[in-house]
């Protein structure tokens, strides 16, 4: 596929954004004037400013250091325990794992792909890339609400949060994971403003590869309000 642009990239991240959502993205923006990427990856939140501006500050945070250092404008840190005081943004934009096979644990000898093994190592216990989705709950459930709840706290009121985020099958049967993280973010005080479905090409091989969701969600929130019951 062709680039629309020169995104910031590294091949050995295995979850870049794809071209086609920033557009999306970007539109849901729109006004924003000092942005946040809590899941900062390879920096591809960066690309935003090609719709945006280039007067719109935009700012990442990234925990494994390996991919945080895959561009210059990334901060290293743990989104769990953002730098920044209260009410400093006025919009989140981000990406969280999928809790797909990209969640895999390391193997040497593996002839796979995901972060883990991009890395060549563990994953940091914090970082949810890490942790598979379990309809159950379990550690990426718990792990994401910390996020969100951190992202909350550096966040404007009224401020913007835009989620991107694709369902996945597992044994067969589709994962409602989008569904998860829409119910965890209303629950904490943001509204939705609309949510779009958005063709992006999937992976063709592993398990479950005939049955590759085809599309990813794009969803914008407004936090309506900081206090949370």
């Amino acid at each position: 596929m062709t680039a629309l642009f020169d995104v910031p990239a590294n091949p050995s991240h295995p979850a870049r954004y794809t071209d086609v959502l920033l557009p999306v993205m970007a539109s849901m923006l729109k006004g924003r004037r000092r942005i946040l990427d809590i899941f900062g990856g390879a920096g591809g939140v960066f690309a935003l400013e090609h719709w945006l501006g280039a007067d719109v500050q935009i700012e990442a945070i990234e925990l494994e250091p390996e991919f945080a250092a895959m561009h210059h404008r990334t901060r290293q840190g743990n989104a769990l325990h953002l730098p920044w005081a209260n009410n400093t943004f006025d919009a989140i934009c981000t990406s969280p794992g999928y809790g797909n096979r990209l969640a895999d644990k390391y193997r040497p000898d593996a002839d796979c792909f995901g972060y883990a093994q991009s890395l060549q190592r563990e994953l940091h216990p914090d970082n949810g890339g890490g942790a598979q989705w379990n309809p159950n709950g379990g550690k990426y459930q718990v792990l994401h609400v910390l996020a969100y709840a951190e992202a909350r706290r550096v966040l404007c009121e009224g401020g913007g949060f835009v989620l991107n985020m694709k369902d996945h099958y597992r044994n067969e049967v589709l994962q409602n994971v989008t569904d998860w993280h829409v119910n965890t973010l209303k629950a904490l005080g943001f509204a939705v403003v609309q949510r779009r479905k958005v063709k992006t090409p999937s992976l063709r091989y592993g398990e479950n590869h005939e049955l590759r969701v085809e599309y990813e969600h794009v969803v914008q929130f407004e936090l309506q309000s900081k206090e949370v019951a």
